[in-house]
Order: C-alpha cells, then sequence, then structure tokens
C-alpha cells in the first residue's frame, strides 16, 4: 500500500461498484480541478518523489474509444471516467503509465499543488479526438493524434 494512503476510505472517486484497491487514488492525496484553458484536471495535494507509485486506476474494458479510455493493447481500452480519465496531457510529462498493472509512476518529482500528466501518445495507437496541444512545454508537438500518427494540423 502507498505510504500517503491508510486502510481508511479517505474519500474515493469511484463509485461503490469497483472494489476498493490498495494504491487507489483518494481525495485526501489528490483533486479534481477545473481549469479553462486545459479543462478538467487532477491536481496532487501531497509531493511525489521521481520514481514513486502514484496510484492504480481502475475501469471498465471495452473494445472501443471513449473519450475516457486509455488503450491496453490493439482493440482493447479501460474506460475510467471518474479519475484516470481526467488525468491532462502533456508533451513533457511528470507521469508514466503501465498499462498492464494499471498504474502511474511519477518520472519527475511533482509538488503539492501540480497537475498530474501524461503523454496521451505513449498509450493510444490513435486519439479519440485529436487536438492542437497548448501545454506550453519547449517539447510541445503541437497536433495530438497518436502513436505514429502524424498528420497535418486542420484548422
Amino acid at each position: 500500500m502507498n505510504a500517503k494512503q491508510s486502510s481508511e476510505n479517505k474519500g474515493r472517486f469511484y463509485p461503490d461498484h469497483f472494489d476498493q484497491h490498495p494504491n487507489e487514488p483518494t481525495k485526501d492525496i489528490f483533486a479534481i480541478n477545473y481549469n479553462p484553458k486545459y479543462g478538467e484536471g487532477v491536481i496532487a495535494k501531497t509531493f511525489f518523489r521521481k520514481g514513486e507509485l502514484i496510484f492504480r486506476f481502475q475501469g471498465t474494458l471495452l473494445d472501443y474509444q471513449t473519450l475516457y479510455t486509455l488503450q491496453q493493447k490493439q482493440g482493447v481500452y479501460i474506460e475510467d471516467p471518474y479519475f484516470m480519465g481526467k488525468i491532462l496531457h502533456c508533451c513533457d510529462p511528470n507521469t508514466s503509465v503501465d498499462m498492464e498493472e494499471q498504474v502511474f509512476w511519477a518520472i519527475k518529482d511533482i509538488k503539492p499543488g501540480d497537475f498530474i500528466t501524461m503523454d496521451y501518445e505513449s498509450t493510444e495507437d490513435k486519439l479519440f479526438r485529436s487536438f492542437h496541444c497548448q501545454c506550453g512545454s519547449h517539447k510541445c508537438r503541437k497536433l495530438i493524434s497518436g502513436k505514429g500518427t502524424h498528420a497535418s494540423p486542420t484548422e
């Protein structure tokens, strides 16, 4: 179990029909905030060190994409509109995701108040909906559409 979590339920993001698991995200460690530029995103309420397990997610297995899915493998998606589906994209993210284990790891130190970010192109062959990135990173790729897809932006 993550050292930052106790065995008590500190406020789940997942509804009751999902089993409770060790290292699942809780409201004492994360908040979901709305930002006018980026939309809903997950914010850390505590410090995470590079290399630390951030959270384990769960969801519904689907054979199609939605706005709140991540691709586990070809034709298999995990839908989580409650938490994982609210992680924002960044071309220089602060986490990486292991889709087999369904966990997020810190790849940089994360301070309280930081958005938790991932690179959507690290999991998706083709995104549910491509978008023009506004992450502001010096590594910004501008158009995010999926692994290996390099379509020209359409205005």
